[in-house]
């Protein structure tokens, strides 16, 4: 009887007609109702039909699923008669002697899932969906919910903000810009105080957009009234103007004709020919660009020539010798901009210049200006032919992004920047921030490409576009849900442009992941080849989504560990790039199971290829083959064979090169600190002309070596009245703070004028004390009070108490009338700084008192550290004795490089030390293990130790960017170790060797292919000229390539020493059950070995040898496949195991009889034990002891050693028939290590089909107690007890023999008749549950042993 519609094939043993593929499609019904055959044919066996697209059933074992469908029917299928006339209408009609019907209603619109895995085999079309629909929702509100980031400032957010340093400079910055005319404060009170109303401050937001650091006043020397080359130069070189480094191309002098005329005709050639140079340049009184500072115009000027080209060597010669002296008074410091000219006004000290010296400006200019610093300086000036390295020239064109056209046509090509005798090698445009945003903008190129690499390998080891192109928009999923988080939940208002670094970063973790769950999938797929999705999906996700579990959270721990940090834009990605690792760990728990079962339901069997695309295939078959070869003989042999093997090297060479690495890293060379303030910090490759400016070409000239104009010392700058609170957002570096007023603020006390007279008399006496420049803040103010109190210039204003008072201390309203008396009389206008600060009542607010130290600017951290640290307790014991309303003073310098170095050598090695500590705290959380916690913690520091001595080896320079990525490392590198780490923890084995072996095998291939294709993705990301994206892919394929030798080598090779064995080094929980405790229970406190009745009549031992087999129908975590044999690695026996599950399947066709005696019975299984693949099994069995008919059987090599024993009995009653060969068989082969043969196979059939084995797991008490039926005996055989029959190839140990016979002989040929040594009689091992099989051995007549020889 077959249903409607088509033929279907009819299986006689389930009987389930199944369609036929090629049948119709209609749509299947609703409802459907399973029920047996009317009484119209009662002698037909009873058919069920299915619906065409049924789901899976899962109420009971008794019933098969829907996966199971093709093996319950694959075999003796045949075509089905056509419909009977009575079942054409849908109608059935149950039997008559019918007494338990089953009926099973299919409601697909009403079915609700029992489990995850089934919720996903069953819908993933509507998972996939619903997460489509999450990443919308969020995309939208993270849009409309906040600003769109702002990346016209990438470098924003590098400089240290939440520190006691960076406070206090931060509101020094905004003391400056709210001090001044109709602002905040003022130097000088308003007398009208009618109009103090209209001085109101300005917002913080206003100043802060313009106020880039510290502005302190500009020196640039000033242009005279006499000069001769006024007429020629339009006015002195000045740093707004952009300025270019000429250095020879010979590595000789440029202080000769050829270099000069060079120079010239460069600047002629590339800048002033350019269409756009007439329209920028300066341009003099007779409407022509002004001629450039520049080495050539100088010696023009000074030997009367009208041009530069115009110069003779001659002219070259006279110049030298002018220099030569007048160099020794311009090191001296007595050449000074006010002793130029030929005014009568000059310094005392500028008499001892000579005219010819001071005459001119061109002299000074081109020492200060143009020249390199070590040319003509006291250690060269008395050299014949001074060696003149570098030569700046100043164009007359202002920086900024005007040049960007200029530069872009005529500078950015290298070929373009040098003749034979000269070379432009540094700039200065002021371009560096817009050519940033250029460049990164040009140079996304290849970030594209890493992805592309990335994705490609994705696509060609899963040899799917569907996937791959679902694991990308799962990537692009999870960082815009974690872009909502980050603006939403978070509220974070600043979205720095290196979070878009996320999107590599997380596509390497995510590559990961990927190759992990389809290895998996398919090894789902060949250890359950009749399962349904449904388990396919359970066993998969079972390792997976632990694994996915423990690797999300640490990596996710470990870079939120980076918040620590103090650089904002840090900090910034630290959130971002956690919570997207975190919302990636979400969605692929359904995203990546959902895209599989859908490729793999309506993708996989596809429709025919294309000619053109057959033959392709036919001819990369053979490749394939070949890399499936060589990946087999790498990743499943040598591999495991090579950890195992030479453990002993592999740690000790990882070892010390985590060693090695930290002291490059922490002792010598070490990270070298930056040089350079954030501002103008490294972001374009080391070789770019502007980075060669700011890195070697700066300090060679002498203006730049002073720092904006301070005479080279570093000043202090004391503040009373504003405490150093920052009231800014230290996560938004575009927010600005507010000044807070400090309550307790009083200088007028008598107590305070006389504390302040005395701070400036004790800081006189200190060493660090400099010498004033004139016009300088003094700190000495109370000393120019009295001063002025006392000259004739009090009386200026007017008569007044002040005037001639020289009672000290003054009282404090006297103290505060004559303090505004002098601010008034000598800064009329507001702008000497006196050190007080009115607010717009003319009422004292602050106090802010400065002086010059002898400490020279610097930017080595020690040097500045130790400025730091001297100045600091000077400061603090001198507050200790300051009155109440002065003691909250506080001080600054030029502390914007030192705060950041002082954050970038501490802050990283505690970042590092946190995201190490919280990996483990997460693993422990995970395996709830602590030396797998301990060795992949080991693993991931001995990474990042010699990721960052390769790096100091690079000479990488520990700037904002390093941090950055250095901070990621550890997240970066915790994935592949957490892939061995979770497969070792899983692995069902006891032994370490085993689960060494085991982990390998499983992860190791997709480990080495996910390095590969990151190593790929990061060198494809080396020519980018943008700092940021180079280091990416250094950084990025360094930590990745480390990260897997440590993993698969170093954490290996420890967990091959020291790894867990059994429970060790767990902490276990009540009811807890790992994979190898299968047989740790025994009932009723009976243990294997222990004398049991034998099978026939309870006969006693002395018949023949019994052995019991403990854990054998328990049910153990499908997430593991054939391991590899590791026993002759361990020399002990072996305890590798696998699934023996028993169930109705293909190799049952049918109740075969029962054979009469146990000879014939072996003999009838032949068959199915020579076609049968190997199933790998273990049983925890001992020997009972010794009998007359027990011999042993001893290898060569003494390692392993198996008792002999007599056949028992068969059953008398038992019927003499034939089993019939199944067509398939519930087997698996054991694998193997490359060069040590493991052949431990056994086989798996049952002798009475008949007979209902009941599942250890999912068995009733109906099914375990039949009524009707005797108990049967425990250890005995009988009808009513399926037998498994195991063939052993391998020797079994004997603890009872000595170790002489475990060394003394072979199994290889070996054998005799009866039932001595060489019988292959079966040995018997009854099991110890009543309800469960016994075991037969099928013992070989001859054999190998499992060991080469």
């Amino acid at each position: 009887v077959a249903p409607e519609a088509s033929p279907e094939r009819s299986c006689s043993l389930h009987s389930c007609p199944l369609e036929d593929p090629s049948g119709s499609s209609g749509p299947p019904p609703a409802t459907n109702t399973l029920q047996p055959v009317g009484p119209s044919n009662p002698s037909a066996p009873a058919h069920y039909t299915y619906p065409q697209a049924p789901q899976e059933y899962r109420g009971g074992s008794s019933l098969p699923g829907l996966g199971d469908r093709a093996a319950l029917c694959s075999h003796g299928s045949s075509p089905s008669p056509s419909p009977a006339p009575s079942q054409r209408d849908g109608a059935w009609k149950p039997r008559s002697v019918q007494h338990h019907v089953v009926s099973v209603r299919q409601e697909r619109a009403f079915r609700m899932p029992k489990s995850y895995s089934q919720l996903i085999a069953e819908w993933p079309v509507a998972m996939l969906l619903l997460c489509l629909a999450v990443v919308l929702l969020c995309t939208l509100a993270g849009l409309l919910g906040g600003q769109l980031p702002d990346f016209s400032k990438p470098l924003l957010g590098f400089e240290p903000r939440d520190t006691d340093i960076g406070r206090k400079l931060v509101v020094w910055r905004a003391l400056q810009a709210l001090t001044g005319p109709s602002t905040l404060l003022s130097l000088s009170p308003d007398l009208e105080l009618n109009s103090s109303n209209s001085h109101t401050a300005p917002s913080p937001e206003s100043w802060g957009s313009t106020q880039d650091g510290t502005v302190w006043p500009p020196r640039m020397v000033k242009a005279l009234e006499d000069r001769r080359q006024e007429s020629f130069f339009c006015g002195p070189p000045e740093k707004s103007y952009a300025q270019l480094v000429f250095m020879s191309t010979s590595e000789g002098s440029l202080w000769n004709l050829h270099a000069i005329h060079s120079m010239c005709r460069m600047e002629q050639d590339q800048i002033r020919s350019h269409t756009r140079f007439e329209a920028l340049c300066q341009r003099t009184a007779a409407n022509e660009c002004c001629p450039s500072w520049s080495l050539g115009n100088y010696v023009a000027v000074l030997s009367n020539r009208s041009s530069c080209l115009d110069t003779t060597q001659a002219d070259v010669a006279r110049t030298l010798a002018l220099l030569r002296a007048c160099a020794l008074y311009y090191h001296r410091g007595t050449l000074l901009p006010s002793c130029l000219g030929r005014g009568q006004d000059k310094p005392r000290r500028c008499a001892q210049v000579p005219t010819k010296c001071s005459r001119s400006s061109g002299v000074y200019q081109l020492l200060h200006f143009l020249l390199d610093r070590d040319f003509l300086s006291p250690q060269t000036a008395d050299y014949q032919v001074p060696s003149l390295k570098y030569s700046l020239l100043f164009l007359p064109t202002p920086k900024g992004a005007s040049m960007m056209g200029i530069y872009l046509d005529r500078l950015a090509a290298p070929w373009r920047l040098s003749d034979n005798y000269t070379a432009i090698t540094g700039m200065d445009l002021g371009l560096k921030q817009e050519l940033l945003r250029y460049y990164l903008a040009q140079d996304t190129v290849y970030p594209v490409l890493a992805l592309a690499a990335i994705f490609l390998s994705i696509a060609l080891y899963l040899r799917s576009l569907f996937l791959t192109l679902m694991v990308l928009l799962g990537v692009l999923g999870s960082l815009l849900v974690a872009f909502f988080l980050y603006h939403v939940a978070f509220r974070m208002a600043y979205f720095p442009f290196v979070n878009l670094a996320a999107f590599v970063l997380l596509s390497s973790v995510s590559a990961n992941h990927t190759l992990i769950f389809f290895d998996l999938w398919r090894l789902s797929k060949s250890q359950l080849p009749s399962g349904g999705l449904a388990q396919r999906v359970g066993r998969t996700m079972h390792h997976f989504g632990y694994l996915l579990l423990v690797s999300g959270l640490t990596t996710g721990a470990a870079f939120y560990a980076s918040y620590l940090s103090r650089l904002p834009a840090v900090r910034c990605f630290a959130l971002y790039m956690g919570t997207a690792v975190l919302a990636h760990l979400v969605l692929t728990l359904a995203w990546l199971p959902s895209a599989a079962v859908l490729h793999e339901r309506y993708l996989a069997r596809g429709c025919a290829p294309g000619v053109l695309a057959l033959a392709l295939h036919r001819r990369l078959r053979g490749f394939r083959r070949a890399a499936a070869g060589t990946s087999r003989l790498l990743f499943q042999r040598l591999l495991p064979c090579g950890v195992i093997k030479f453990r002993y090297i592999w740690i000790c060479s990882f070892a010390a090169l985590a060693a090695g690495g930290a002291y490059i890293a922490g002792v010598s060379p070490r990270l070298r600190l930056p040089t350079l303030p954030p501002p103008g910090g490294q972001v374009f490759r080391p070789s770019h002309p502007f980075e060669r400016f700011d890195a070697e070409y700066r300090q060679q000239f002498l203006f730049e070596r002073l720092p904006q104009g301070e005479g080279g010392h570093m000043p202090v700058v004391l503040v009373w009245g504003i405490l150093p609170v920052d009231t800014g957002d230290p996560l938004d570096p575009r927010s600005n703070s507010s000044l807070v007023s400090d309550p307790a603020f009083s200088a007028s006390s008598p107590e305070a004028q006389r504390w302040l007279l005395a701070l400036c008399h004790r800081a006189r006496n200190q060493s660090f004390f400099g010498a004033q420049p004139e016009g300088w803040p003094t700190l000495c103010f109370v000393e120019a009070l009295q001063g002025w109190m006392e000259s004739p210039h009090c009386a200026r204003l007017g008569p007044g108490p002040c005037c001639g008072h020289s009672g000290f201390p003054w009282a404090p309203q006297l103290f505060l009338h004559c303090l505004k008396m002098m601010a008034l009389e000598q800064g009329p206008d507001g702008t000497h700084d006196l050190g007080p600060r009115f607010d717009a009542q003319g009422s004292l607010a602050a106090l802010v008192l400065q002086f010059q130290t002898n400490f020279q600017y610097s930017p080595d951290y020690s040097q500045s550290h130790h400025f730091y640290t001297e100045v600091s307790h000077w400061l603090a014991a001198e507050l200790g004795r300051a009155p109440p309303g002065l003691c909250r003073g506080w001080f600054t310098s030029h502390l914007e490089l030192y705060s950041l170095q002082h954050s970038l050598s501490t802050e990283p090695a505690v970042v590092l030390g946190l995201a190490l500590a919280l990996a483990f705290a997460t693993l422990l959380l995970g395996t709830w293990n602590v030396p797998l916690s301990l060795f992949s913690v080991a693993a991931v520091a001995g990474t990042i130790l010699l990721t960052v001595g390769l790096l100091v080896l690079l000479e990488w320079q520990l700037n904002t960017a390093e941090a950055l990525f250095l901070s990621a490392s550890v997240g970066l590198s915790v994935d592949f170790t957490v892939n061995y780490c979770i497969s070792y923890h899983l692995c069902p084995h006891p032994d370490r060797l085993s689960r060494v072996a085991f982990s390998l095998r499983q992860t190791s291939c997709a480990t080495a292919v996910g390095a590969a294709a990151l190593f790929a993705a990061g060198v494809l990301m080396l020519p980018a000229t943008v700092l940021l994206y180079r280091k990416l892919g250094i950084v990025l394929m360094t930590v990745k390539c480390v990260s897997c030798g440590f993993a698969s080598f170093f954490f290996q090779s420890l967990c091959c020493f020291f790894g867990p064995e059994k429970n060790c080094g767990q902490i276990l929980w009540p009811c807890a059950h790992l994979p190898w405790d299968a047989g740790a229970a025994e009932p009723s406190g009976e243990k294997a070995g222990h004398p049991r009745p034998g099978p026939v009549g309870g006969a006693p031992r002395s018949c023949s040898e019994q052995y019991e087999l403990q854990p054998l129908a328990r049910r153990r975590s499908p997430s593991f496949d054939t391991s590899t044999a590791t026993s002759k690695l361990s020399h002990r026996p072996s305890v590798l195991s696998e699934d023996l599950q028993l169930h109705d399947g293909p190799c049952c066709s049918r109740p075969p009889p029962a054979p009469t005696s146990l000879r014939e019975l072996l003999l009838d299984h032949q068959a199915v034990f020579s076609q049968c693949p190997a199933l790998q099994t273990s049983s925890p069995y001992k020997q009972v002891g010794t009998s007359p008919k027990t011999q042993v059987r001893q290898d060569s090599q003494g390692q392993k050693a198996e008792p002999l024993q007599a056949s028992p009995e068969a059953p008398a009653h038992s019927p003499k028939s034939k089993a019939p060969e199944p067509s398939d068989c519930l087997c698996s082969s054991a694998s193997t290590l490359a060069g040590l043969s493991v052949s431990d196979e056994t086989c798996l059939s049952a002798s009475e089909p008949s007979a209902h084995v009941p599942d250890s797991v999912g068995a009733s008490p109906e099914d375990l107690d039949e009524p009707g039926q005797p108990a049967p005996e425990r250890g005995q055989l009988n009808e009513k007890r399926d037998t498994l029959w195991l063939a052993l190839r391998e020797t079994v140990y004997d603890p009872s023999l000595p170790g002489s016979h475990h060394s003394s002989s072979s199994w290889k040929g070996r054998g005799g008749p009866g039932p001595g040594p060489g019988d292959s009689s079966p040995v018997m091992l009854p099991n110890s549950q009543p309800g469960l099989p016994d075991v037969w051995l099928r013992r070989p007549s001859t054999h190998t042993s499992g060991y080469s020889s």
